[in-house]
């Protein structure tokens, strides 16, 4: 084994837990803008480590609520980044008051799951909320490494105590991490793309009969169904209808040894033996 993959098995792993409702409050508190690029602010947060994902969580508006659409904008952005995975909650009328529901709960249980499963060595949560204080803890009594990032000024003392090492954020901090214009266009375009109707996404799926396909001889133009048990043999060449050649899933190349084994195969397929 080399040295550079024994240095990229020892690793470190990372996952970052952002709760995106206290940090979209807090982003507003210190700089009256939230338009920061999350990819690079979780492989920032990772440094040299290895980030094996990004989970982010926040409540889903409903699409009366003035700003909804903003949100779906926000989102289908947050849906391009690589290894980036965005989690929902819902939010519930409590009296006069509109309530989260399931946020926390799901960033807890997923700081959990992932401990005992043994998919990170160290947990990143953004936020400063106290709450997360149990799972915190139970991911230690695993053996696993937690930190928190988050303005001193959002920091609760118990999550303070729990961590074991306090990235403190500042202004300094998010330099080169805003979005351009060009990158709030390219996300404004992604929002604007068309979307793929199911039945150009799967034109022959499940439930679908394939369609009859008719082939020609190159000589007599005379036509034969698809459902024939093969190509005419001693013809040197067939002439298909086609603008592009097909191969069903069931006639790939086996895997041979050898040039000629190789092209043996491919005549085979047209029938040229």
């Amino acid at each position: 084994m080399s040295d550079t993959t024994t240095t990229e098995s020892s690793k470190e792993r990372v996952m970052v837990f952002i709760d995106g409702s206290n940090f979209y409050h807090v982003l507003n508190q210190h700089f009256s803008r939230n338009d920061i690029k999350f990819g690079k602010f979780a492989e920032k947060l990772a440094g040299d480590r290895e980030l094996v994902r990004t989970y982010y969580y926040n409540i889903k508006q409903d699409s009366s609520i003035k700003g909804a659409k903003d949100q779906e904008k926000f989102l289908s952005a947050l849906y391009e980044i690589p290894y980036f995975e965005v989690k929902l909650g819902i939010v519930k009328q409590r009296g006069d008051a509109m309530v989260e529901k399931g946020v926390d709960m799901m960033i807890g249980v997923d700081i959990l799951k992932n401990a005992y499963e043994g998919l990170y060595d160290s947990a990143i949560l953004v936020s400063g909320d106290g709450d997360f204080y149990p799972a915190l803890q139970a991911a230690k009594d695993q053996g696993k490494h937690v930190e928190i990032a988050a303005f001193d000024s959002n920091i609760s003392p118990e999550i303070a105590r729990i961590a074991d090492l306090h990235v403190k954020l500042n202004k300094t901090y998010f330099n080169n991490l805003w979005m351009t214009k060009s990158d709030l266009r390219k996300a404004s375009n992604s929002y604007n793309k068309e979307e793929v109707k199911d039945e150009f996404s799967s034109p022959e799926g499940e439930n679908k009969k394939p369609k009859k396909r008719t082939y020609y001889s190159s000589n007599t133009k005379k036509p034969y169904s698809s459902k024939s048990s093969g190509f005419r043999k001693g013809r040197s060449s067939i002439n298909v209808r086609s603008k592009r050649t097909e191969v069903a899933p069931s006639t790939a190349p086996p895997k041979l040894n050898g040039q000629h084994a190789k092209k043996s195969w491919i005549k085979k397929l047209v029938g040229l033996n």
